[in-house]
């Protein structure tokens, strides 16, 4: 491959890993402004760690790609073995970040539906007792309409 091409991969690979950390930067910083629970706390700090680190494996491996066209042929080699497994941490990094957040928004979402279900018990006695309040208070009877004709329902001859 020219190395003019391999240069303009490389550096693209760390420019993104430099944009992507400015990034996770910014976020860190923004969330650490918010109030929040311990637990979330705790979930956005490894998750911080997560990309950051992924983040800049992604600059590394920029940097041993342009490193392994410069190296002479068996140390070449060797610096794209290293870059093989950088990625593939890069990979395992993600599958770790896509886990944490499921099962993180997961339980999450578990405590809010199990909020929704005791707002709509307390919400549903609140209109049993409106109801049964005012069924208690003036009973009135139910004059028949003209075209009631006993206890059938409608249509009966």
């Amino acid at each position: 491959m020219n190395l003019w091409s391999v240069a303009a991969v490389a550096l693209t690979l760390i420019l993104c890993a430099a944009g992507l950390m400015a990034a996770h930067v910014r976020a860190w910083r923004r969330a650490q402004d918010e109030p929040m629970e311990p637990k979330e706390h705790d979930y956005r700090r490894r998750q911080y760690r997560r990309r950051m680190q992924s983040s800049a494996m992604l600059g590394l491996a920029g940097m041993g790609i342009l490193l392994a066209q410069l190296l002479p042929r068996p140390w070449g080699f060797f610096a794209l073995c290293g870059v093989l497994l950088l990625v593939f941490w890069v990979i395992l990094l993600a599958v770790v970040d896509m886990l944490a957040t499921k099962f993180y928004y997961g339980r999450v979402r578990q405590r809010y539906l199990l909020e929704e279900v005791k707002l709509e018990a307390e919400l549903r006695r609140a209109q049993l007792l409106r109801r049964n309040g005012h069924a208690r208070g003036k009973k009135k009877k139910r004059k028949p309409r003209s075209g009631d004709r006993g206890q059938g329902g409608a249509g009966e001859t």
